[in-house]
C-alpha cells in the first residue's frame, strides 16, 4: 500500500499537472491498439476521447468492380473499456508539451472519514520548487453527516480530522519526501523517474513492500506519480502498465468528489479508483476504498498517514507556475 509519507527537512511536494486537452487524432491510434467489444455504450456522442474512439473504430468495406449492389459498409461502434482510456490517456501525454514555471503548483480538495458516516473536506493549496515554497491557507472546510446519530459521535470525541486552521506562509531550505512503498522520493528524484517501461516496472517491484499485490500497489502508486512533476513521458508510460493489468473495471458514468463527470477506472481489489475527464483525458480524482491501514513506526524526522477507507482526492489544479503575487 502507499505510504503518504512527508519528511520535515527534505520535501517533496509530489503534486500533479493532470492531463491536458488534446486532439482527437492524438487518441485515436491508442484506440486502435487492441480494441475489446464487449457491449455498445450510449456515451459516444462526447467529444474529445470519446470523439476519438469513434473514429478510430469505423471500418470500410474494400472497393469491389462487381455489378450487383455493394453490401453495406459495416460501421462497427466503438467499446470503451478501462484499457482504452488508459492507453488514450498515454497518447495524450506523449503529445502534451511540457510544462513551464518554477514551481510545482497542486490545488486539491481532499476528503477524509474519521468516523463512520462523517465526511470531511478541505482545500490546500501548495508551490514548490525541492527547497522553498509556499504554503495557502486551508480553505472551505466542510463536515457532512450520515445521520444525527453520526454528528453526535463525532462531536462527543472532540470533532476528529478538521483540519488545523492556519495562514499562509512561506518556507526555504526545506525538503519535502513522499513515499511510495518502500523508497522516499524528493521532486528531483521524481523528475528522474525512467521512462522506459522495463526500467520503470523495475522501480515499482522494488518499491513494493513484500507481500503485498503488485497490481494494487501499482495503482496506488499511480496517484503519486500522475500527480507529480513526472515527465509526461512516465506518466505515459505508467498508464500503459496500468492499462495491461487483468480486472480493471470502468464506469461511464461516474462522477468525481466534488461532482464532476468522468470515467472512473477501479483496480481488480475494488480499493483503488481514478477518475478521468472523458473530453480532455485529465485525471480529476482518486478515492481509496480499501481496509484502513496501521501505522507503522518510521525512521526518526518523518511522519507517515496511514491510508483510511473513503479518503478522496480531487485535483483542481496543478502544474509548473510561479508564486502568486
Amino acid at each position: 500500500m502507499i505510504d503518504d509519507l512527508v519528511r520535515s527537512l527534505r520535501p517533496d511536494d509530489v503534486t500533479e499537472e493532470s492531463y491536458q486537452a488534446r486532439r482527437a487524432d492524438d487518441l485515436k491510434r491508442a484506440f486502435a491498439v487492441r480494441p475489446e467489444r464487449r457491449r455498445r455504450t450510449p456515451l459516444l456522442a462526447a467529444s474529445g476521447l470519446l470523439a476519438a474512439a469513434a473514429a478510430a473504430f469505423v471500418v470500410f468495406a474494400p472497393a469491389t468492380t462487381v455489378a450487383h449492389r455493394p453490401a453495406p459498409v459495416p460501421v462497427h461502434t466503438p467499446v470503451l473499456t478501462a484499457r482504452s482510456v488508459l492507453l488514450a490517456g498515454a497518447e495524450t501525454l506523449e503529445r502534451t508539451p511540457a510544462g513551464t514555471g518554477t514551481y510545482w503548483h497542486e490545488k486539491v480538495r481532499t476528503f477524509t472519514s474519521p468516523l463512520d458516516g462523517v465526511v470531511v473536506a478541505s482545500t490546500g493549496e501548495t508551490w514548490y520548487d525541492g527547497r522553498n515554497g509556499r504554503i495557502g491557507p486551508v480553505r472551505d472546510v466542510e463536515t457532512t453527516f450520515a445521520d444525527e446519530q453520526a454528528e453526535k459521535a463525532w462531536r462527543d470525541q472532540g470533532r476528529p480530522g478538521l483540519p488545523k486552521a492556519g495562514a499562509a506562509r512561506s518556507f526555504k531550505g526545506l525538503v519535502l519526501a513522499v513515499g511510495i512503498g518502500t523508497k522516499q522520493l524528493r521532486q528531483d528524484d521524481v523528475k528522474k523517474l525512467p521512462a522506459d517501461r522495463a526500467a520503470l516496472q523495475k522501480w515499482l517491484d522494488e518499491a513494493r513492500p513484500a507481500g503485498q499485490d503488485a497490481g494494487s500497489f501499482t495503482f496506488a502508486a499511480a496517484r503519486h506519480i500522475l500527480t507529480s512533476p513526472a515527465s509526461n513521458t512516465t506518466r505515459a508510460t505508467l498508464l500503459r502498465i496500468l492499462a495491461d493489468q487483468d480486472g480493471l473495471r470502468l464506469d461511464e458514468k461516474a462522477t468525481d468528489p466534488i461532482g464532476r463527470p468522468g470515467l472512473s477506472i477501479t483496480d481488480a481489489t475494488g480499493d483503488h479508483t481514478l477518475v478521468v475527464d472523458p473530453a480532455t483525458a485529465r485525471l480529476l480524482a482518486y478515492v481509496y476504498d480499501g481496509e484502513d491501514e496501521q501505522p507503522v513506526d518510521t525512521p526518526p524526522g518523518t511522519r507517515m498517514i496511514p491510508a483510511q477507507k473513503g479518503t478522496a482526492y480531487a485535483y483542481l489544479e496543478s502544474g509548473w507556475s510561479d508564486l502568486p503575487r
